[in-house]
């Protein structure tokens, strides 16, 4: 079995236009987290909690270097106090991808003298995430 790298991975996030715009060569770390808020049904005289599923939200979490591009899909957002959805397209490897609507929760900009400026952002799929092996 071979075991996959950070090669085998890509992301596409819609510009202003709509059209999907391929950022691996931009984004050096990125993750996707699946989180199911558990909530606790533990009856009286019970010696051990029960829990049940409750709500669950997916994000996707990227790091990168800040060029035109970036600064043009995400640098409009930090005045743009709205619900603004972007579609994203998260490759894990070929054939397994996710993809859906986003919501832009966290977006920070950092540099220092005699380095590359970065960003950071923080995408909350907005309903259901799919995941397939046809890219979008």
């Amino acid at each position: 079995m071979a075991h996959k790298t950070g090669r085998d991975m890509s992301f596409r996030i819609d510009s202003a236009t709509g059209v999907l715009v391929d950022l691996s060569g931009d984004v050096n770390n990125q993750s996707l987290a699946r989180a199911v808020n558990l909530l606790e049904d533990t009856g009286m005289g019970e010696e051990e909690k029960t829990f049940l599923p409750g709500l669950a939200g997916t994000t996707v979490s990227i790091n990168g270097m800040v060029n035109t591009t970036t600064d043009a899909i995400f640098g409009p957002l930090v005045s743009d106090n709205t619900s603004r959805t972007k579609t994203v397209e998260f490759k894990k490897y070929s054939g397994r991808l996710y993809n859906g609507e986003v919501l832009v929760g966290g977006y920070e900009v950092s540099g220092s003298p005699d380095s590359l400026e970065t960003f950071s952002a923080d995408l909350t799929f907005t309903g259901a995430v799919n995941r397939t092996s046809v890219a979008l």
